[in-house]
């Protein structure tokens, strides 16, 4: 058993004499301005009383400068461009999304969700319809058809493998641009692509408007990236010259600071 020097015993009174100094101070603290604001409330025409309308501290003084702080935070919130930027941006792709379904679901023809509506309706009465309806499980099928058959006098193939991809390649640069903060764009992107693309399919499915094709949907998918891509590559090489450029530019001044 180690036995404690007078040097330890002094070091720890020490110490707790200190703690003790400490919280007589505090208490004497709290203590000293309970009784300055009691003498403030006391006298309302004291500047540093807090009923005070000319107190600045004061919540209904308009030079309060918690207020002042409000109302310009919100004045900056209101006038930031970046928010009329993703309004523009949420914008554009609710036009897309409906030129977009007008052309799936109905062929580029006039948007009728009555029609919609009550083919869900007469699914949903009678569930065998489901064997009446076109469908293609088997990946790449529809594509290797349609690219065997690729030729000048069949165009209606080439517009049908090509635009399947490009229709989806705007919907890849309005997520790219409504989300590009996040690291996860890309899987946004895919993943976002692919629901969208599975419920035009699911649609056309259930409603007997259209074919639900697997293929379909791996190509919408690839167009959504390929828009992804459209998007981040010339950004990201943007910001690798101007980043370069800014890095020259501090060595330059380093070396003429040291000169």
């Amino acid at each position: 058993m180690r036995q404690s020097k007078p040097s330890d015993k002094y070091k720890h009174r020490e110490r707790e004499s200190g703690y003790a100094y400490e919280y007589e101070y505090e208490y004497d603290e709290s203590k000293q301005t309970r009784q300055s604001n009691q003498i403030n409330s006391s006298n309302p025409s004291n500047p540093s009383n807090p009923n005070n309308p000319n107190n600045p501290n004061n919540p209904n003084n308009p030079n309060n400068p918690s207020k002042l702080y409000k109302q310009h935070r919100n004045k900056a919130e209101h006038n930031n461009p970046s928010n009329s930027f993703q309004i523009g941006w949420v914008v554009i792709l609710l036009i897309y999304l409906y030129l977009l379904t007008k052309l799936i679901l109905f062929k580029g023809g006039a948007v009728d969700v009555g029609l919609v509506w009550d083919r869900l309706t007469a699914f949903l009465h009678q569930p065998d319809l489901i064997h009446t309806r076109t469908v293609n499980l088997t990946p790449f099928q529809e594509i290797k058809r349609d690219w065997h058959s690729l030729s000048l006098h069949r165009p209606r193939t080439a517009i049908h493998l090509a635009g399947n991809i490009v229709a989806f390649i705007p919907f890849g640069i309005l997520i790219a641009g409504m989300v590009r903060a996040s690291i996860f764009t890309g899987i946004n992107v895919l993943f976002l692509s692919f629901l969208l693309s599975l419920g035009y399919e699911a649609t056309q499915l259930l409603t007997g408007i259209g074919i639900f094709d697997v293929d379909d949907l791996m190509l919408n998918t690839l167009g959504g990236m390929i828009g992804y891509l459209v998007y981040s590559v010339p950004l990201v090489l943007y910001r690798m010259l101007t980043g370069g450029k800014a890095r020259v530019a501090a060595k330059r001044y380093v070396k003429e600071r040291h000169v």
